[in-house]
């Protein structure tokens, strides 16, 4: 009887199908583990896994995702300092002058959007959170939240391996984005998108410096974990115990493994050793590959640093900074590694967040001062340039300083010998007296 007879008639229920019984349980061989993971567990992931963990398979072996990459102190210590150098520069709105130029404006309704991009983030952890998935994945997303009148309140960052960018047939952008804050499957414009993107290849999606730079960073780690290996298990054989006579397998084990347990591991080093049955210790003079461990790990240091542009005393390597050169390195970080990325905020923020008959006069800069200050003596020396030169005004000084403005100061001062004579008083301009004319002391003589 089939399902729907049963169903529409009043018979008796079909007998149960008979249920097979499951295989006996077979045992599975215990397979050898590697010093640090099996290839088949979670530290060692397949290569279908590492793409989608956003990593690579490195010709090292050691799986190299965005997560693991962070393990290596370069690659941490440069998104570390371009996130939070980015997120600690003051972001201004800014309109145009009349009279040329540009006024920050602090009355616009973005500053509140800067100030607070989001309900759980401050305005530091947004631009911090948002560079550095950017560094990490080549992409970063932010959802634009906008009210009834199209004006942008709220910011809502989007992880990147949550929005999948689709063309409609027409050629417009959308990002189907799934947030807990935005919804899940929800489709957004491009309008209503900051996509911050690396280089590309194809001038949508950004390409993540992580995979390109797979083996650089699997090079990086691989060394990280021999070391740490070395001092874990005395990886390196420093000498070979000789016995006189001949030991079979188990004595041998029993020996090597005694000596392993005393001397192996930085917590037995140089412990005393005792040879018993006429013993010696003949130690191994180090290879010319380990000599190099080291010189190793400090280029990897500089071959990271160049795929962020990071100069190398910012991650704490001063193998060739000087006092002299430091100065013109922070210059050259701010110019070639930070300024790229701001700049392509500020198009970004301009287009997005500013209406259309707003960006001719309005736009969003990032202020560099903070970074460029120097010593306390060359910051004053400047400070006096620019006051006798009459394009700073004391109250102005003042404020770079964090002080308090005073009365009087806002005025702008020249030296009498360069000051232009219609900006002068008139009774400090000297009186030339016509050729011919009699004076007053000669007509009292």
């Amino acid at each position: 009887m089939s399902l729907w007879s049963w169903l529409t008639s009043s018979g008796p229920p079909p007998p149960p199908m008979p249920i097979e019984p499951l295989p006996p349980a077979t045992s599975v061989p215990e397979q050898k583990q590697d010093i640090v993971g099996a290839m088949n567990s979670l530290a060692f992931p397949q290569p279908m896994l590492f793409a989608g963990l956003g990593g690579q398979v490195s010709n090292t072996g050691v799986p190299v995702t965005p997560m693991t990459a962070l393990q290596a102190a370069a690659v941490y210590g440069c998104i570390k300092c371009i996130s939070e150098d980015i997120a600690g520069l003051v972001l201004q709105i800014r309109r145009r002058s009349p009279a040329g130029g540009w006024i920050i404006d602090y009355r616009h309704p973005l500053n509140e959007l800067m100030r607070r991009p989001n309900r759980w983030q401050s305005r530091f952890q947004f631009w911090a959170y948002l560079l550095t998935a950017y560094c990490l994945r080549g992409n970063s997303y932010v959802v634009i939240q906008r009210d009834q009148a199209g004006r942008p309140i709220e910011l809502v960052p989007v992880s990147p391996d949550r929005v999948t960018l689709q063309i409609s047939p027409e050629g417009n952008l959308w990002y189907r984005v799934n947030s807990l804050h935005i919804g899940f499957g929800v489709l957004v414009p491009a309008e209503d998108m900051l996509h911050l993107k690396n280089m590309s290849l194809d001038g949508y999606v950004g390409i993540s410096p992580i995979a390109c730079a797979q083996d650089v960073i699997g090079l990086a780690l691989a060394a990280q974990q021999h070391g740490a290996i070395l001092f874990r298990q005395g990886g390196q054989i420093s000498g070979v115990l000789k016995h006189p006579g001949k030991l079979g397998k188990e004595s041998t084990d029993n020996l090597a493994q005694s000596w392993r347990d005393t001397h192996s591991g930085v917590q037995n080093a140089y412990k005393i050793a005792v040879l018993e049955e006429g013993m010696t210790f003949e130690k191994i003079a180090i290879t010319n590959e380990d000599a190099q461990f080291l010189q190793t790990r400090q280029f990897q240091v500089a071959d990271i640093c160049r795929i962020y542009r990071v100069p190398p005393h910012k991650v704490g390597d001063y193998a060739r900074a000087t006092f002299g050169n430091v100065e013109q390195q922070q210059q050259q970080y701010i110019d070639d590694c930070l300024a790229p990325h701001t700049d392509q905020l500020e198009d970004l923020m301009n287009e997005q967040l500013l209406f259309d008959d707003e960006r001719p006069d309005y736009q969003t800069h990032w202020d560099y001062t903070s970074m460029l200050r120097g010593d306390q003596t060359q910051r004053y020396q400047a400070y006096q340039i620019g006051l006798l030169n009459g394009f700073l005004s004391r109250n102005e000084v003042r404020g770079l300083e964090n002080m308090n403005p005073i009365p009087g100061g806002d005025e702008y001062r020249v030296p009498l010998n360069t000051a232009p004579t219609n900006v002068m008083h008139p009774e400090t301009i000297p009186q030339q007296i016509p050729n011919g004319a009699d004076d007053a002391t000669g007509d009292a003589a």
